[in-house]
């Protein structure tokens, strides 16, 4: 697997992970009203990928990809994985009782990670965790915050085996006038021996 910044010419393989993973989850136990169009927009997708924020998983023929690889193949199905990683906390994110006191400058925030259904149990969201604090450490975020629907146990329970520290379930606004519980995570980035467990 290999993680990078997404470019222009990932977009509509990102667009179509998001689907799937959309279509995967509707209706079921954990379903994380995500509707293609609505949350996440391509516009969204293209003004991460502008402001270096989004970041693309890929894989090749069951083998590690590089850079240069990133435009041989058939990059639809070589998308294994995408989130997006920045600074912008939700609103609601103030009713929570972080445990790491930290300034905007020093806080991170994961958004829209997703692992392609072919893909599932092979490690990927690991991988895409490890990238992900290793990104906002060397962004010097001393902490790296998301949000999760509290149905959504699959997650949660990855979250957890990462490192991150659940304090609490909230009423967020997921947008559309919509609102979900929600658990809040913190991963503390502050000592790099924490939440990096082995991939596996």
């Amino acid at each position: 697997m290999h993680i990078c910044r997404a470019t222009q010419d990932h977009l509509a393989a990102i667009e179509a992970l998001y689907r799937d993973v959309a279509e995967e989850m509707r209706g079921t136990d954990h379903d994380i009203w995500w509707e293609f169009g609505a949350y996440p927009t391509s516009e969204g997708l293209k003004t991460a990928m502008q402001e270096k924020s989004l970041f693309v998983a890929q894989e090749f023929d069951g083998r590690a990809a590089s850079c240069r690889d990133c435009f041989r193949g058939d990059s639809a199905t070589s998308v294994i994985g995408a989130f997006v990683l920045d600074n912008r906390q939700p609103e609601d994110y103030v009713l929570a009782p972080w445990r790491v006191e930290a300034s905007l400058a020093r806080v991170a925030v994961l958004h829209l990670l997703a692992v392609s259904p072919r893909a599932r149990g092979r490690g990927v969201a690991r991988g895409l965790l490890r990238f992900a604090a290793d990104q906002a450490r060397k962004r010097k975020a001393w902490t790296l915050r998301l949000d999760v629907f509290d149905n959504n146990e699959p997650a949660i329970a990855c979250y957890e085996s990462f490192g991150f520290v659940d304090v609490g379930s909230f009423d967020i606004d997921v947008g559309g006038g919509l609102r979900h519980a929600s658990h809040l995570m913190e991963l503390d980035l502050r000592d790099e021996r924490r939440g990096c467990p082995p991939l596996g």
